[in-house]
């Protein structure tokens, strides 16, 4: 999208723990009930682990497609890895105003050309629109 995007914000009140993400190596697990899209193309994402060492892994979401190398990462958001670089930051990605955290397209409305971004803390109704 470009810097002439329109963009909306909503904020709910409610907040529900519906998932305990539970702990792994002192850090919370990524929550793998969410099913973010892909930025590029909309394609649904996968729930990854890659190993980074012996004692640790990296968890995140790829794209399904089988070309495309997209990834939506909790703490950095989406990108595309290149071995042995430092992940490079997708710019105008939305975060959440509440958390500070990335959020990830939850839905895609092609009639009316409307992209929904989320927050992925459990509970969190922000949400941002872009067209």
């Amino acid at each position: 999208m470009d810097a002439g995007f329109e963009e909306k914000r909503n904020s709910g009140l409610e907040a529900n723990s519906l998932n305990d993400p539970g702990q792994v190596l002192n850090s919370l697990r990524m929550r793998t009930d969410l099913l973010p899209l892909c930025d590029q193309h909309f394609r649904t994402m996968e729930p990854v682990i890659a190993p980074y060492n012996a004692d640790y892994s990296i968890e995140f979401f790829r794209c399904t497609d089988k070309f495309c190398h997209r990834c939506f990462g909790e703490r950095i958001g989406y990108t595309t890895p290149k071995r042995g670089d430092a992940p490079v930051l997708t710019p105008n990605q939305p975060s959440c105003e509440r958390h500070g955290r990335p959020m990830f397209i939850i839905s895609l409305d092609r009639q009316h050309n409307h992209v929904t971004y989320a927050c992925q803390e459990a509970g969190c109704m922000e949400r941002v629109v872009r067209t």
